[in-house]
C-alpha cells in the first residue's frame, strides 16, 4: 500500500521504491520500471505486457513516457500483481493513453480473488483509511476514490498464458502476501517475477493492521516457484537476484524461515503457552534470521509468530478479565479511583524509561489510561507516552512498527 511520511525513511524504502527512475533493461526485451515497487515490462511481437500500472499521477505518467520511448507497440495487458492499494491506481491512465493513440484497449488481468478484495476494500473504506493512515502516518481520503478500483477484464485460476507471438508470458497463481497474488514467468529466459511473494526482507506476514497471511501457504508457493528453476529472480522491490544458485539460496531461505517459525510456534502452543509467553520464548537462529535477506525491515519474525498464533486461536488473550471487558470509560474511571498516587505511577514510568526499559514504561503508563484521561495526570501520561513512542520508532528496524509508533504519538499529542 502507499503512503508518505515526512519522518525518517526506512532503509528498505530507499532501495525499493523505484519511482521516477529510468527504465532498466535486465534481459533482451525485459525491463523494470519504477511504479509502486517493480513493474516488469515484457516486449513481444504482438505488444507489451506490464505488471502493475503504478499509483497514478506523475509516477504513472512517467511510466507511460518510458514505455513510449522504448516502443510504439500497443500494451497488450496490464497484469495486477495483487490487490493491495497503490499498485494499480494508475490503470485508467494507461487505458486513456491507449485510446488516445488509437491502440486496442489493454486487457487488465488478475487472479480470480482480486475483485472480491476490491469489493471488500470499498465496503470497509473507513477502516481501510484509518489503518493505512496509521501504517503510513498520512491522511487517506474519507471516501473510496472510484478511480483507484479498475476491475480486471480477465481473471484466472492457477495459470494464464499471454501469447506474444515470439514469446509466451505465463502468469501463475502465487498466494502469499495476499490470496490474489500472482507471479510472472518467462520460461525461455528462466526469469521469474515473484510479485509480493518475495522481497529482500523477512516475508510481510503478521503485520499488526492486516488480516491473516498464512505462512505455510506462502512457503508452499515459494516451493512451487522454486521448482521452475529460475535463473533470475525479480523481487517486488529492488534489484534482481541473478544466477541459479543465488536464486535458489534466496528462495530456500524464505521457505526455511517460514517452516521454522510455524514448527516452533506450534510446539509452544501445544505446551499451552500464551501468545506473550511464546513471543519471549522463541529463538531465532542466526544462520536463518541473521542473513541479509531476512532483515526485519518491513516484516518481523515476531509478526509471523503472532499470525501463526491467531490462525490457531481465538481472540481471547487468556486473561479472564478480557473475556467480557467493561466499557472503556468505566474501566478508566475505576483504575483512576484505585490508584492512590498517580504521580508515583508517572514517576515509575519515567524511571523505567531512564533505565532503558521503554516498553515496561509504556505498560506502567497504561494504568493511567493516557488515551482517554482528561485531567492533568492524563495529559502528563499522554505526553510521556508520545515521547517514548517516538524513541521506540527511532530504534525500530521495521518500517511498519516505526510508523505505527509515530502515528499513535501524533494522535496522543493532538489530544
Amino acid at each position: 500500500m502507499t503512503g508518505n511520511s515526512n519522518k525518517r525513511e526506512s532503509p528498505i524504502l530507499g532501495e525499493f521504491l523505484l519511482a521516477n527512475k529510468d527504465l532498466k533493461t535486465i534481459a533482451p526485451g525485459v525491463h523494470l520500471l519504477g511504479g509502486q515497487g517493480n513493474s516488469v515490462v515484457v516486449e513481444t511481437d504482438n505488444g507489451v505486457v506490464i505488471t502493475d500500472s503504478g499509483p497514478g499521477g506523475k509516477i504513472t505518467r512517467a511510466m507511460i513516457e518510458h514505455i513510449r520511448q522504448l516502443t510504439d507497440k500497443p500494451v497488450l495487458a496490464i497484469v495486477y500483481s495483487h490487490g493491495h492499494l497503490g499498485y494499480n491506481h494508475g490503470a485508467r491512465s494507461w487505458l486513456a493513453d491507449a485510446a488516445e493513440r488509437g491502440h486496442p484497449r489493454p486487457k487488465i488481468v488478475a487472479q480470480a480473488n482480486l475483485p472480491r478484495r476490491y469489493d471488500r476494500y470499498q465496503e470497509t473504506w473507513g477502516l481501510q483509511a484509518h489503518l493505512n493512515g496509521l501504517q503510513f502516518n498520512s491522511q487517506f481520503p474519507e471516501s473510496a476514490p472510484e478511480k483507484w478500483f479498475a476491475y480486471p477484464d480477465v481473471t484466472f485460476r492457477e495459470r494464464y498464458v499471454i501469447e506474444g507471438g515470439d514469446r509466451q508470458v505465463e502468469i501463475l497463481e502465487a498466494p502469499s502476501e495476499t490470496d490474489d497474488a500472482m507471479a510472472l514467468w518467462l520460461p525461455e529466459e528462466k526469469i521469474l517475477y515473484a510479485g509480493p511473494a518475495f522481497i529482500k526482507s523477512i516475508p510481510n506476514i503478521g503485520t499488526p493492521l492486516r488480516t491473516l497471511r498464512d505462512p505455510v501457504r506462502w512457503a508452499e508457493t515459494m516451493e512451487k516457484l522454486l521448482g521452475l528453476e529460475p535463473e533470475m529472480l525479480i523481487p517486488e522491490f529492488g534489484k534482481p537476484i541473478e544466477g541459479r544458485e543465488a536464486v535458489r539460496e534466496a528462495m530456500t531461505l524464505t521457505i526455511k524461515a517460514l517452516r521454522y517459525l510455524r514448527e516452533e510456534t506450534v510446539k509452544r502452543m501445544n505446551r499451552g503457552m500464551t501468545e506473550a509467553e511464546i513471543l519471549h520464548d522463541m529463538v531465532y537462529p542466526e544462520e536463518i534470521f541473521g542473513h541479509p535477506l531476512m532483515k526485519p525491515s518491513y516484516g518481523m519474525p515476531e509478526y509471523i509468530v503472532r499470525d501463526i498464533w491467531r490462525s490457531e486461536n481465538g481472540w481471547w488473550d487468556r486473561n479472564a478479565t478480557q473475556l467480557h471487558p467493561g466499557p472503556p470509560d468505566a474501566v478508566t474511571a475505576a483504575l483512576r479511583e484505585a490508584i492512590s498516587d498517580p504521580e508515583k505511577v508517572l514517576g515509575v514510568a519515567r524511571r523505567k524509561r531512564e533505565e532503558g526499559q521503554p516498553q515496561l514504561a509504556l505498560h506502567v503508563l497504561d494504568l493511567l489510561s493516557p488515551e482517554s484521561s482528561q485531567d492533568r495526570i492524563g495529559a502528563s501520561a499522554r505526553a510521556l507516552k508520545a515521547e517514548i513512542l517516538e524513541q521506540l520508532a527511532e530504534a525500530s528496524p521495521s518500517f511498519v512498527s516505526a510508523q505505527i509508533y509515530r502515528s499513535v504519538a501524533a494522535r496522543l499529542n493532538e489530544r
